[in-house]
Order: C-alpha cells, then structure tokens, then sequence
C-alpha cells in the first residue's frame, strides 16, 4: 500500500503541475490577447483619424479648386495660363493620408521647375502650381506663394501673366492672410 501511496503522492503533484501550467499558459494567453485587442483598437483609432484628415483634406480640395474655378470663369485669362491637369488633381486627391499631399506634390513640380531639359512652358506652368500649392500646404506661407508668382511673370514673361495679376488681385488664397500667416 506505501507504494501506492507513494503513486498516487506523485500522480497528485503532477496533477498539480499540470493545472498550474494549463492556467499560466491560459492566463498568459489572455495577455497576449489584451495586448493584441489593445494593439488593434489603437491602430483602427489612427486609422479612423488618419481618414478623417483625408475626407478633410479632399473637401478642402474641392471646395478650394471650385473657388479656384469660378474666379477664372470671370476673368478673361487664356485657360492654358490657368488650368491644372488632371493629373496634379488625382495626384493630390490620392496622395497618402498621413502626409500633406500639397506637399508631397510640390516636390516633383520643383523636379520639374529645376530641369533646364523641360521645355520652357512647361518649366513656367510647375512654378505657377508650386505658387499655388505654396498657398494651399499645411505649413504654406501665402507670402511666398505672392512672391513666386512674381517670380513667374519674371522669369517665364508671357506665359502666366493674366492669371498672376488676377490671383495677386483678387485669388482670395493668395491674397487673404490670415493672423497666423499660415
């Protein structure tokens, strides 16, 4: 009988152990998934501000780019002084959420503005659209977007001189600064 005792003193410590174990491993189960839960409400919390900002941004554009629209339906520029591509729009309109895409759109105009190679129209036309963008960025400044389109009649004379004497006239992004100047 002692060696059964002794038998069911070794069964009933590995029991034990077995129980103590099956719970670490189940408490440390529901850890790891407190931390994974935690982990993806705060990513679908930046997710879900990071596509607030962009819905924003994308109305802005809208609204900015019909603003834009109508100012020049009333002037009597030649549209190619004035128009912007469809293809900064989309640009502008698909750029990532997390960044300014006014930003990220203004560094390939510079490429292009920066490249004796371009054709000179086409050299006027990416500085009169970093101007604009200038105006237009989250940490834009309305001023040096004033002065690079001077910057356009001067360089580029001919090219862009309608539409800078109106956005220097009347373009309400250019010309109104507000208290923080951006």
């Amino acid at each position: 009988m002692k060696g059964s005792k002794g038998s069911n003193g070794i069964l009933a410590s590995l029991t034990g152990v077995i129980l103590v174990a099956g719970t670490v491993v189940s408490l440390a189960g529901c850890a790891a998934g407190a931390i994974t839960g935690t982990t993806y409400a705060a990513g679908g919390a930046a997710a879900t501000a990071a596509h607030r900002e962009r819905q924003a941004f994308k109305k802005k554009l809208g609204k900015d780019y019909q603003e834009y629209q109508d100012l020049f339906a009333a002037a009597s520029c030649d549209p190619d002084e004035y128009q912007i591509g469809p293809t900064i729009m989309e640009s502008l309109e698909d750029s990532p959420p997390i960044k300014d895409g006014f930003e990220e759109t203004q560094e390939t105009l510079e490429k292009i503005y920066n490249n004796p190679e371009v054709e000179r129209d086409v050299r006027a036309h990416a500085l009169y659209l970093i101007a604009l963008t200038e105006a237009e960025k989250e940490d834009g400044s309305r001023q040096q977007a004033r002065k690079l389109l001077r910057q356009v009649k001067q360089e580029f004379p001919g090219t862009h001189d309608c539409a800078v004497d109106v956005l220097l006239e009347r373009g309400r992004q250019i010309t109104d600064d507000d208290a923080s100047e951006r």
